[in-house]
């Protein structure tokens, strides 16, 4: 009789996982978003399919496709996350302590390169505070509380989040040491190997400059993060153009010329604004800020012009 009363019913957890899955375009992708392992989510879906007596997906060469049954829990499983997401932030409203857990997002390059003397600096001055940090190179959702708080190099910041500019990044053509000398300080000598983008990164800024300054034969690498480029021109593989806040921190690695003018962007600290009047998201937030206006200098590059500095970077 509890098998027959089950049957049909609608469990959150199905929609979770439906959406998931959609949103990633595999098993393996929602598996990973949602922290569990593989089989775990088949067996899931496998049963959430059961019980309701109909696929939620069909299998295509690109991926998982929604059903005409999926589409219909797909759109009944976004408005309740949504509502939610609203709920929890409108009761996280109430919480009118300073201290507590502040869940905080930045790309993998600002995680790794600036942020650990910023969040040292902050948490030193605000014990109350603990910093979690989701390194995470695509876009967290703030309304659906992925994150509290967000870093985000962009133009274009999303209108409905609250933010501030707390910095410029600038970008410039890094080298391993021993190939900017053997390049006489030049910063893009004839016939020299570059460190390209693929993936997401392909139709950046960066990687728009490389295509029209430097040869396709010349790119003998390509990387799918900045972290990739990073290491990969650390290790001598070519010539790259990187933040300058990553070229400084890299050892062997010099500037040749000055910061790209035209590459430069806003770095944004954003937060939804139904969290923004919490005290200790403002107190998080206030506390980011001000430790990464300090970190002007290096984010704009000054003083890291190295060998080439004076001369403009010109196309060859």
């Amino acid at each position: 009789m509890k098998q027959a009363a089950s049957a049909g019913v609608l469990h959150w957890d199905d929609l979770r996982i439906a959406l998931a899955i959609a949103e990633q375009g595999s098993l393996s992708g929602a598996a990973a978003k949602l922290h569990i392992s593989h089989p775990t989510l088949s067996r899931r879906l496998q049963t959430a399919e059961r019980r309701l007596g109909t696929r939620l997906f069909e299998r295509r060469p690109g991926g998982l496709v929604p059903t005409m049954a999926g589409d219909e829990a797909l759109h009944l499983a976004r408005r309740l996350r949504d509502d939610i997401a609203a709920l929890e932030r409108r009761i996280g409203g109430h919480d009118a302590g300073t201290d507590g857990p502040v869940r905080m997002t930045a790309p993998d390059a600002v995680a790794e390169y600036l942020l650990p003397g910023v969040l040292a600096a902050v948490c030193r001055e605000h014990p109350g505070l603990a910093i979690d940090l989701v390194v995470a190179n695509q876009l967290l959702s703030l309304a659906q509380r992925e994150a509290d708080i967000a870093l985000r190099v962009t133009e274009r910041p999303t209108e409905t989040l609250r933010g501030r500019r707390v910095g410029t990044v600038a970008m410039g053509v890094y080298a391993a040491r021993e190939q900017a000398a053997a390049g006489q300080g030049e910063a893009m000598p004839q016939g020299s190997a570059w460190v390209g983008f693929d993936g997401s990164l392909a139709c950046t800024g960066p990687a728009a400059w490389l295509a029209r300054h430097v040869g396709e034969g010349l790119i003998r690498f390509r990387a799918n993060t900045l972290l990739g480029a990073a290491k990969a021109v650390s290790s001598g593989l070519g010539r790259g153009v990187l933040p300058c806040f990553v070229g400084a921190a890299l050892p062997g690695v010099v500037a040749v010329g000055p910061p790209l003018e035209e590459l430069a962007l806003p770095l944004w600290l954003l937060v939804h604004p139904d969290l923004a009047r919490l005290p200790r998201i403002r107190r998080a937030s206030d506390a980011l800020a001000a430790e990464l206006v300090r970190m002007a200098p290096l984010l704009s590059g000054a003083g890291a012009a190295g060998p080439g500095a004076g001369r403009p970077v010109t196309p060859t």
